[in-house]
């Protein structure tokens, strides 16, 4: 959920309307390489090598894992954007929603064929002016490699709030829009689309239409509810509500209005679904085994997250999950596992990097069994616990105790999470010299509670002082094993940063809306690199 006033957005769409594109110069294809380092083709700025760990953020020697330290890639798209989605195909082709330009519209998707070198804007056509800029997803289904963008239809007039959905079955270059209207959010409760795909259960495998998978998509904020397509997101069935857990009652409270977000949805070989959510703020796995016509709900740890509440889940290929979330009592990155559908949940690990003392919003993907990595903003200049207030402004210098704040994109993996003690690798996405945020933490604190008639309310226990970073960003997992991370980097206010080529000189300040004529939220992709020769396993 963007924190933000939607009539202001909409008024803005309308502006944005009857102005032309403008990609800036320092935008443009031929600039990658000055920006991502001119020694790679292929994004890779100069090496940052990742450090060596154990759970705790304790350094080892990167022998000791060994193998050599992957390295730590990115590089700007030159696009502006909002929460990112991204998929990466067997082609390798990166696909990455939204991207819109400097100024106006459209709102669309980029893709590059180059590991992130260049970019390329396709536009899908559709029943309204546009799909969204906020809050929205991008999916891939691995067995057929149609990629899927979801959004909430915030800016579709004529029926608000209901989401709105494309596929490619082309890597991107092509998009249908079939498959509107989809799932009605009612009170409000448009928000934080997500859209997968997975085989289906024995039962209903007689009843797909043409497509060999079950595609869901999940939404809102209270409740969550999820629906299914049996025939490739053409035509969908009835929304189901997650439940909400009874033994929350007493943080819950008697108005009901603990928010229950979302992050992301995966699925089963044996078609079971595995939803990660978090009511009242904390961890929580929904899972059903019937394709989303009920469910049943599982703690993965007894503590309160941070901010939206977001924890995300994921499942490597031997059907082993995973959680990460940031704590709210130090706020720190933490990881557990199940090795049995998620019934039953390890003894959660802190997996910040080493000198990192505040993160926020993780997202989590694995790969081979063990392979998982976990992408999440990260800071070694926060105040430190215990934390000062949340600050009433939206520039760093209104943030008491936060002014030289400085935030970067880590990325953290580990070859053997099922170990007893697990060796991990973790690196910043961007030049540390060059932060993607500044100021107070990217995140809101306190249990987020939600009246449906206002949904951005804020309840008792709930603050959010300071301008929330966007409320996730895009993760996954290659077929080639490589994590890959759509994120953004934040100008403040829209303002130019010295010596940060992505906050150029040119901008001029602008409105302070997500879609301001110089905009805040520039978009950047990154990866962790293995180097050459290093085997998929570790011992």
């Amino acid at each position: 959920m963007e924190n933000w006033n939607r009539a202001a957005g909409c008024a803005w769409t309308l502006l944005f309307a009857a102005m032309a594109p403008v990609i800036p110069s320092w935008a443009a294809p031929s600039s990658h390489s000055s920006a991502a380092g001119a020694s790679s083709s292929k994004g890779c700025a100069g090496g940052r090598p990742a450090v060596a760990h154990r759970a705790g953020g304790v350094p080892t020697p990167g022998s000791d894992h060994g193998r050599k330290a992957p390295v730590a890639c990115s590089t700007p798209t030159g696009w502006r954007t909002s929460e990112i989605g991204i998929a990466v195909t067997k082609a390798g082709t990166v696909v990455l929603a939204p991207a819109f330009p400097e100024a106006g519209l459209p709102i669309g998707i980029i893709r590059s064929t180059d590991k992130g070198a260049s970019w390329s804007s396709v536009v899908p056509s559709g029943d309204g002016p546009v799909l969204d800029a906020f809050d929205g997803n991008v999916g891939i289904d691995r067995k057929t490699g149609r990629v899927f963008w979801i959004t909430p239809g915030y800016f579709i007039t004529a029926i608000a709030d209901t989401a709105r959905m494309a596929f490619s079955d082309d890597d991107g270059q092509t998009w249908s829009t079939g498959g509107h209207p989809i799932m009605r959010l009612d009170s409000g409760n448009a928000d934080s689309m997500k859209i997968f795909a997975g085989p289906p259960t024995k039962k209903s495998t007689h009843l797909l239409r043409g497509y060999p998978n079950v595609v869901y998509n999940c939404g809102g904020h209270k409740p969550h509810r999820c629906q299914k397509s049996l025939d490739g997101g053409l035509t969908w069935g009835p929304p189901s509500d997650v439940p909400f857990p009874p033994e929350l009652a007493p943080i819950q409270g008697p108005a009901h209005d603990c928010s229950a977000f979302g992050l992301n949805g995966v699925v089963g070989k044996d078609g079971t679904v595995y939803f990660g959510y978090t009511p009242c703020n904390r961890p929580y796995l929904a899972i059903s085994r019937d394709e989303v016509a009920t469910w049943e709900t599982v703690r993965i740890a007894d503590v309160e997250t941070i901010g939206w509440g977001m924890s995300g889940v994921a499942l490597d290929e031997a059907g082993n999950l995973y959680a990460a979330w940031v704590a709210a009592a130090d706020r720190l990155p933490y990881l557990s596992f199940s090795r049995d559908g998620g019934r039953r949940w390890s003894t959660p690990m802190m997996i910040g990097a080493p000198g990192v003392n505040e993160a926020a919003i993780p997202k989590v993907v694995a790969g081979k069994p063990g392979q998982v990595a976990v992408a999440y903003y990260a800071s070694k200049n926060s105040p430190g616990a215990p934390f000062p207030p949340t600050c009433p402004g939206l520039l760093p210098a209104q943030c008491p105790g936060y002014e030289n704040e400085t935030w970067s994109t880590y990325v953290t993996e580990t070859f053997n999470a099922l170990k007893a003690q697990p060796s991990f690798w973790s690196a910043p996405l961007n030049d540390p010299s060059l932060p993607i945020w500044y100021g107070c933490t990217p995140s809101s604190i306190g249990v987020i509670r939600l009246d449906e008639g206002n949904p951005f309310n804020r309840g008792p226990g709930f603050s959010s002082g300071c301008q929330s970073a966007t409320d996730y960003f895009g993760m996954d997992m290659a077929p080639d094993g490589t994590p890959w991370i759509g994120f953004q980097q934040y100008c403040p206010g829209g303002l130019p940063v010295p010596g940060n080529p992505t906050c150029p000189a040119t901008l001029n300040g602008g409105p302070m809306g997500r879609l301001g004529p110089t905009g805040k939220y520039w978009s950047l992709v990154g990866r962790l690199v293995r180097a050459p020769g290093e085997a998929e396993d570790e011992d």
